[in-house]
């Protein structure tokens, strides 16, 4: 669970710049830390009546600025779940284009309020599954 409000941290560009709702990449400059999504399940607190509206944006790092620029951004909407119980999680894919990120941020909306999202089933990969890249991965984290 997430609350998408502006919380998230700062840190340097050397580690990572963290926006609030956002899964991003330990190193932003390694490529061997960039990720591919694919899929996930996704809910939202909202009893009703209108969908609630995920905001779902991709982030590659540039070292021509050494910061992340905004690659892709999806909306999808969720429905509501009035007796919040029971609720199912809607499956979204993401499009070819979600591949080499360096960050993903979900934030979701009921209107123009930001509300608390669910996420079960987050389908990632390594961007580069090579071995010297699992290398690289392993000797930050040995």
């Amino acid at each position: 669970m997430f609350i998408t409000n502006s919380t998230g941290a700062n840190n340097s560009v050397a580690t990572g710049y963290i926006r609030p709702g956002e899964i991003g990449a330990d190193s932003l400059a390694m490529e061997a830390f960039w990720f591919n999504v694919y899929s996930a399940y996704l809910g939202c607190d909202n009893s009703g009546p209108e969908g609630c509206r995920m905001e779902l944006s991709g982030y590659t790092y540039t070292g021509f600025t050494d910061d992340e620029l905004l690659a892709y951004q999806q909306n999808v909407t969720i429905p509501p779940c009035p007796s919040q119980k029971g609720c199912q999680l809607q499956r979204v894919d993401f499009p070819p284009i979600m591949r080499g990120l360096s960050g993903l941020q979900i934030r979701a909306f009921v209107g123009h309020e930001q509300r608390i999202w669910f996420m079960d089933n987050l389908a990632l990969g390594w961007y580069d599954n090579s071995c010297e890249a699992g290398l690289q991965r392993a000797q930050v984290h040995g």
